[in-house]
């Protein structure tokens, strides 16, 4: 009697979280569907543009000849960084201040904008929507969009903020869904035929018997993933989170280092000029892919004085690696190596804390963790989808036929 009770409470309050956060969920799957392979969708679009500009069988434009392309293009800003990518059809990026990229072609040095612009802004939209449920404002050119405007010198609290806590609130509600329906899940008498109903799927039952196999089935198959999606997002969402992930490896949460000043400065200071400094920039490559032979991407950071250490990031693996980007620091001089910086050097805590981001999109596995985060969105779809229709069924339609009898 007691364990009917207990089960009876855990099914009812899974069922009011379920409504309550359902609509949430649904734009959370909805949106992380449509960015699962958004890194290779950009890429394509991007290189297709530079295919067709291309100009017979040119020679790619080194560093510094890249510099002075965008010197010439009359872009506002001083570019920190050059990226390249070891595919040749891809264009060459500038960042020019936070959240300002520019690309450039890599043979012609012609200026191509922000590249993709309108599959660009596909992604921001889903992207703003799967974390603040808002229509991304326009970025303002050289910055990046602000969570809250300021006024007055305080922080006015915007749709954004709300829209992020519900956000949170909404995976947390999902991380209760996921643990109370694995005990709904339960079988009442352990029998084969019982767990059979739940875990194989049914295509010839219909309405309430094939709504509930099918959630069922989605819920429990694709429930390892699904516990990964909301710790994860729960970690980047909460900083009580994020800080017990620190304190499970004994360390304590880094305090954020401030940024500005120095090499990030100003805009238009004339000290900050980077034809200062091209001439070591093809040295620099040239060391990263010497050392890198199987290099995937080079980040060269354009330094603002000719005695400032030069600095370069190399991997030979996707973005969602960290573990395989390495970060190297050269004298100016002499070109010799001063400092390497790895995955491995830092602790366990700030490791886990990197890859955090990569296990929730998936990208740390590549294409494949992508295909898995892709199909565990489209199976959170049909839980939404069964769970609604389940509650619709217990709410109306029974009650409905009662009436009718």
């Amino acid at each position: 009697m007691i364990h009917l009770t207990i089960r009876r409470f855990v099914f009812w309050s899974h069922l009011v979280v379920g409504i309550a956060a359902g609509l949430i969920i649904l734009v959370l799957a909805a949106t992380g569907l449509l960015m699962s392979f958004e890194t290779q969708i950009i890429s394509q679009v991007e290189r297709s543009m530079v295919r067709s500009t291309a100009r017979g069988d040119a020679t790619p434009l080194t560093p510094a000849e890249m510099v002075g392309a965008f010197e010439k293009s009359g872009i506002k800003g001083r570019p920190t960084t050059l990226n390249y990518d070891s595919n040749p059809d891809s264009p060459v990026a500038f960042l020019v201040g936070k959240g300002n990229q520019q690309l450039f072609h890599p043979t012609t040095g012609e200026s191509m904008g922000k590249g993709a612009t309108g599959t660009r802004r596909f992604f921001q939209i889903a992207l703003s929507l799967h974390r603040w449920l808002t229509w991304p404002v326009s970025q303002p050119e050289g910055g990046q969009m602000r969570a809250g405007a300021m006024e007055g010198g305080e922080k006015k609290t915007s749709w954004r903020d709300i829209g992020g806590q519900i956000v949170s609130a909404a995976t947390m509600g999902f991380l209760f869904l996921l643990v109370s329906g694995l005990v709904i899940w339960l079988p009442k008498k352990f029998s084969w035929r019982a767990f059979k109903a739940v875990l194989t799927l049914q295509t010839r039952l219909k309405g309430r018997a094939r709504d509930w196999n099918w959630h069922n089935v989605a819920g429990i198959w694709a429930s390892p993933f699904i516990l990964f999606i909301c710790l994860t997002g729960l970690i980047m969402a909460y900083p009580w989170a994020n800080g017990l992930l620190y304190k499970a490896f004994g360390e304590e949460v880094p305090k954020r280092q401030e940024q500005g000043g120095g090499q990030r400065g100003g805009r238009n200071g004339e000290e900050g000029k980077p034809a200062l400094v091209t001439d070591r920039l093809n040295e620099l490559a040239d060391f990263a892919k010497k050392t890198v032979p199987a290099w995937e991407s080079i980040s060269l950071e354009i330094p603002s004085k000719m005695e400032q250490p030069l600095v370069v990031t190399v991997t030979d693996g996707g973005r969602g690696r960290p573990d395989r980007r390495v970060k190297y620091t050269l004298d100016p001089v002499s070109m010799q190596e001063v400092k390497r910086e790895t995955f491995l050097d830092l602790k366990p805590g700030a490791q886990m804390r990197q890859i955090v981001r990569w296990l929730h999109t998936g990208e740390i596995g590549g294409w494949f963790g992508q295909l898995l985060a892709a199909l565990t969105c489209s199976a959170i779809l049909v839980l939404v989808w069964t769970g609604f229709a389940l509650s619709f069924r217990r709410f109306f339609v029974r009650r409905g036929k009662t009436a009718k009898a």
